[in-house]
């Protein structure tokens, strides 16, 4: 009992060191006029290198399951060109590249944006001084702004 104890906390703790970097935001729209919302913004940006990746919905692939859950879907968008400069220095960035932001309806109704602040992943990764971090947290807070108003 003593070892499953230790690793349940092993296994724990990454998500406990990193509950901080999580930013939530709400969003005044249903999950998918928040979803519509945020690629309309993204692509505005294609002249500068933004675009979608795809949107993941999860309560469809609970349904597929046989299962039932609240509206929740996830964007993953991005710039190749500055996410690529970011893997060059260092490839683990990958694991967080695209941006991606979680999009879904909490027990009461609400619509919630949520991502993890670039400034605070990048900790986990040989950025430092890096200022694309910066930028793309800027990006990250006006994108769910706006989308959220």
């Amino acid at each position: 009992m003593k070892s499953f104890m230790k690793t349940v906390a092993l296994l724990t703790l990454p998500f406990l060191l990193n509950a901080g970097s999580l930013i939530v935001k709400n969003s005044n729209h249903s999950v998918d006029e928040t979803i519509a919302k945020i690629e309309t913004i993204v692509k505005s940006k294609a002249k500068e290198g933004m675009g979608v990746f795809t949107v993941i919905d999860h309560q469809k692939g609970a349904q597929k399951a046989g299962l039932q859950m609240q509206a929740e879907k996830v964007i993953l968008f991005g710039n190749p060109k500055l996410g690529t400069k970011m893997m060059q220095r260092d490839p683990k960035t990958g694991l967080d590249l695209p941006l991606k932001v979680l999009v879904y309806q909490d027990k009461e109704g609400k619509t919630k944006m949520v991502y993890h602040d670039p400034i605070e992943w990048s900790k986990d990764f040989d950025l430092e001084g890096c200022k694309l971090v910066k930028k793309m947290a800027d990006v990250l807070d006006m994108i769910t702004t706006k989308a959220g108003e």
